[in-house]
C-alpha cells in the first residue's frame, strides 16, 4: 500500500472490521493476495496476478500458482497468468462463499489438473478474542522454549509434527514453543512459526494417551498469550473435518475469521 492508501486504510478500519485484529488479518491477506484489505469485506470478488510481495506469509519461495481466500463476503483469488482467465470466469459466475463449495472445487481441480496440480489445503483460520487473558489452570506442568532451546532440546524429540517444523534453516521456522510435562516426559506440545513478521501460527500435538483432559487447550492458551507478549499476532488453522482441533480453538478463545485454499503439485 502507498502512504496515502495506508492513511485512508487506518481511518476506515473501524468502519469495516469488528476489531483491529481482524483488520490486521485483512491487511496480511492483502499482502499475500496482491490486493487491498477492503477486498475481503466487499461483496464483489477479485482475481490478481500472483507475485512475491514484501511482508507476505512465507509458505513458499515462489509465487503461488492458485489460491483463494474469503472472510465471508467476497473471495480473492491470486493465481499464475495461465490461471487468471479461469479465475475471473469463476469469480464472475459465483458469489464469494460459493467458490469454496465442493462442486466448485471440483471445477478448480479439473483446471489445475492440466498443470499437474490440485487443491491440497482447504483450511479454516482462527483469531483469538481480544483482549486476551490466559489464566493458568495449574493442572499441568508447562515449560516454555525460545528458538535456541527449541533446536537443542525439542528437535531431538520426534512425533510432534503438528507443533514443530523440525527445521530452523528456512525463513519460516519455529520461534516459540510450550510443552506439557509428566515428570520428565513431554506429553503435549504447542509451537509457533513466524509465517510473517507479524503473524505467528500455532500448531498443537498431544500424545494419544493424554488427550481429552484439557492439555491441548491449556497449551494453545498459554502459547497465545506468549505470542502476544512477543509483539506478534497468534493465529490458528485446521481443516473442516478436524472437529477436535476446532473445539480446541474454541475452548482456547479463538473464533473463525477466514477460509483459504491453495494448490500444490500432484504427488
Amino acid at each position: 500500500m502507498t502512504t496515502s492508501t495506508a492513511f485512508t486504510w487506518k481511518k476506515t478500519v473501524k468502519m469495516m472490521f469488528k476489531n483491529e485484529l481482524i483488520a490486521s488479518a485483512a491487511a496480511q491477506l492483502a499482502l499475500d493476495y496482491c490486493c487491498n484489505p477492503e477486498d475481503f469485506v466487499r461483496k464483489g470478488n477479485r482475481a490478481t496476478l500472483a507475485r512475491i510481495t514484501e511482508g507476505r506469509r512465507i509458505f513458499r519461495a515462489e509465487p503461488d500458482f492458485f489460491k483463494a481466500a474469503t472472510m465471508g463476503n467476497g473471495t480473492v483469488i491470486t493465481a499464475a497468468s495461465e490461471m487468471l482467465d479461469f479465475a475471473n470466469d469463476l469469480l464472475n459466475k459465483y458469489s464469494g462463499a460459493e467458490i469454496f463449495e465442493q462442486t466448485k472445487i471440483w471445477k478448480i481441480n479439473a483446471q489445475l489438473a492440466k498443470y499437474n496440480k490440485a487443491i491440497a489445503f482447504n483450511s479454516i483460520f482462527f483469531l483469538p478474542v481480544t483482549p486476551y487473558k490466559y489464566i493458568p489452570s495449574n493442572k499441568f506442568k508447562l515449560k516454555f522454549y525460545e528458538k535456541p532451546q527449541i533446536i537443542s532440546e525439542l528437535y531431538p524429540v520426534k512425533g510432534f509434527n503438528n507443533a514443530l517444523m523440525y527445521d530452523s534453516t528456512k525463513p519460516r521456522h519455529d520461534v516459540l514453543a510450550v510443552c506439557a510435562l509428566n515428570g520428565g516426559q513431554i506429553v503435549g506440545m504447542a509451537g509457533a512459526s513466524n509465517d510473517s513478521e507479524r503473524f505467528w501460527q500455532i500448531g498443537i500435538d498431544v500424545l494419544p494417551e493424554y488427550r481429552g483432559i484439557g492439555i491441548a487447550t491449556e497449551l494453545v492458551s498459554a502459547l497465545t498469550q506468549a505470542v502476544f507478549m512477543h509483539g506478534a499476532i497468534p493465529y490458528y488453522s485446521t481443516w473442516s473435518g478436524n472437529i477436535a482441533s476446532q473445539n480446541t480453538a474454541r475452548k482456547a478463545g479463538y473464533y473463525p475469521v477466514w477460509t483459504e485454499m491453495n494448490a500444490f503439485d500432484i504427488e
